[in-house]
C-alpha cells in the first residue's frame, strides 16, 4: 500500500498542472456563499475537447484537492501502443464550512446545491461532458454513497473512501439506498470504488459487509472494487485511494475505443459520454453483424464451390450423365449446341401444320 502512495507522490512530481481558479457561488438554497475551486486541464485554453469532472467533497484540505488534480492528470505509460493514459478531467474542489452540518445534518439541502445550482453553473461556464465522478472521505464518502438513490444519474461514479463505518442505522441505509438504485430503470454505466485501511477496525467490517452486499445484489452493468489500505488508518486512506480510483473509474476496458469515434469524441461531435457509450456497442455490434453476414457469405460461396467440384467430378467420370442425348459429346461447334435433342419438324414455332 506504501507503494501506491509513492505513485501518488510520482503522479504529484511528474503531472504539471493546469490553471486553478477560485470560484464564489452564491446560493439560494443553502442561504450563504459558497466557495468551489476548479482545476482546469493542461491546455485548457487552446484545446476543444469536453472534459470528464471530478467532484471532490472537502475541497478545502489541500492534500486531498492536490492528489486528486495530480490523479486526474496523470497521463504517463510505459507502451504508447497498448497502455491507457487516465483522460485529462476537470477537478472541482467543494469547500465545506460545516461538514457536519453539509454532509450530516442538512446532506438533503447540500445534495440540492450540488445538482441544482453549482453542478449546471459548472457545466455552463466550462466545457464539460457531463460524465462526473464523487469523490468523500470518512461523513462525504457516506454523503457520496447516498447520492446513488437521492440523485440518480448526477454521478455515475462514486468513490467513496473509509465510509462504511458508523451505526447500523447508516449502514441499513446505505444497503437500502443502493438496492433502490440497482432496481432504477435503465442499463446505464455505474461505477463504484471503496476503501478502507487495517488500522479503522470498525470501517473496514463495515466495508466488508458491503462488499458481500454488491457481490450479491450488484446488477452487470454495475463496476465496483475495494481497496485495502494496509498499516493505513483513517487519515491516511485519501492518499492512498484517490489515484488508484480514479485509475479504475477510467479503465482502459471501459472507455478505449476506435480513433475515430475517439475524434469525434475530441472535436466535440459526441458530447454525451453515455450517447458515447451507446454508440461505442453500436458500432461493436454492427460489426459483429457485419463479421456474420460476411461469414455467412463465405459458407454459401464455399456449398457452391463444393457442389460445382462434385458436378464436374461426376461429369469428368461419366460425360453421358448430364442432360442432352446420351452418349453424344458436349459442346458447340458451328453455332450448334453439340449433344442437344435433334429439333422437332413441324413444331408450332415453325408454322408448320
Amino acid at each position: 500500500m506504501h507503494s501506491l502512495i509513492a505513485v501518488a507522490v510520482l503522479a504529484l512530481t511528474t503531472s504539471p498542472p493546469g490553471e486553478t481558479r477560485v470560484v464564489r457561488i452564491p446560493s439560494k438554497i443553502l442561504g450563504e456563499e459558497r466557495v468551489v475551486h476548479v482545476s482546469l486541464p493542461l491546455n485548457y485554453g487552446v484545446a476543444r475537447r469536453r472534459y470528464e469532472t471530478t467532484y471532490l467533497l472537502d475541497g478545502h484540505v489541500r492534500q486531498f484537492f492536490d492528489i486528486t488534480v495530480a490523479a486526474a492528470g496523470y497521463d504517463v505509460v510505459a507502451d504508447l501502443q497498448h497502455d491507457y493514459a487516465t483522460p485529462p478531467q476537470i477537478v472541482v474542489g467543494v469547500d465545506q464550512i460545516d461538514r457536519g452540518a453539509d454532509l450530516g445534518r442538512n446532506q438533503e439541502l447540500f445534495t440540492r446545491f450540488l445538482v441544482e445550482e453549482l453542478i449546471p453553473y459548472i457545466d455552463r461556464e466550462f466545457r464539460t461532458n457531463r460524465y462526473r465522478t464523487l469523490i468523500g472521505h470518512s461523513l462525504g464518502g457516506r454523503f457520496a454513497l447516498m447520492t446513488f438513490c437521492r440523485a440518480p444519474g448526477v454521478f455515475p461514479a462514486v468513490i467513496a473512501i473509509s465510509a462504511a463505518g458508523g451505526d447500523s442505522t447508516s449502514a441499513d441505509a446505505v444497503t437500502r439506498c443502493l438496492s433502490t438504485a440497482f432496481n432504477a430503470p435503465g442499463t446505464a454505466l455505474r461505477q463504484l470504488v471503496l476503501s478502507a485501511g487495517d488500522q479503522e477496525p470498525r470501517v473496514i467490517q463495515g466495508m466488508e459487509r458491503l462488499r458481500d452486499f454488491l457481490r450479491a445484489n450488484a446488477p452487470p452493468h454495475w463496476r465496483w472494487t475495494t481497496i485495502e489500505g494496509a498499516g493505513l488508518g483513517h487519515t491516511d486512506t485519501p492518499m492512498a485511494t484517490i489515484p488508484p480510483g480514479i485509475r479504475f473509474i477510467h479503465d482502459k476496458s471501459v472507455w478505449e475505443m476506435s480513433r475515430g469515434l475517439a475524434d469525434s469524441v475530441q472535436f466535440g461531435r459526441v458530447a454525451d459520454p453515455e450517447r458515447r457509450r451507446r454508440v461505442l456497442l453500436e458500432s461493436q455490434r454492427a460489426r459483429r453483424r457485419a463479421d456474420d453476414a460476411v461469414a455467412q457469405m463465405d459458407a454459401r460461396a464455399d456449398s457452391r464451390s463444393h457442389s460445382a467440384r462434385r458436378q464436374c467430378r461426376r461429369r469428368a467420370s461419366d460425360p453421358a450423365a448430364d442432360r442432352g442425348v446420351p452418349g453424344r459429346p458436349r459442346g458447340i461447334w458451328n453455332g450448334v449446341r453439340l449433344g442437344a435433342p435433334p429439333r422437332r419438324q413441324g413444331s408450332v414455332a415453325s408454322g408448320a401444320q
